[in-house]
């Protein structure tokens, strides 16, 4: 694949896994709240529509907030993946079960949360 055609089809890739346009919709798996309940943990998909693929989002969010339109904060990773989520302490959260997902963001820290990763 020459350079210009990889580098549009990486773009395009991106794209599809962070979304681009109001025509993509969050929809919320599990939502894990902190000891206090003054944040939540959030695992979603965000679906872009019919032409990309799957993926697992992470978003760490004020209780009071509503869930933006908007790819997670914290976690994206390529494909469906069954993750877990643990609050270790109000500041701190482990996200697990990551195993070998193609991993697009991973923050360690999100709304002044620490984030741990586990495979």
């Amino acid at each position: 694949m020459n350079l210009p055609l990889k580098s549009l089809f990486v773009a395009m890739l991106v794209m599809s896994v962070t979304g681009c346009g109001d025509k993509c919709r969050n929809e919320p798996v599990t939502v894990v709240p902190s000891p206090s309940g003054a944040a939540r943990a959030v695992v979603f998909h965000r679906n872009c529509g019919a032409t990309t693929e799957a993926n697992t989002q992470v978003a760490v969010l004020p209780r009071s907030a509503e869930q933006p339109n908007v790819p997670g904060n914290a976690l994206i990773l390529g494909g469906d993946v069954p993750l877990t989520v643990r609050w270790d302490s109000e500041t701190a959260l482990t996200v697990s079960g990551l195993g070998s997902a193609r991993v697009f963001k991973q923050s360690q820290t999100a709304a002044d949360v620490a984030i741990t990763y586990e495979k």
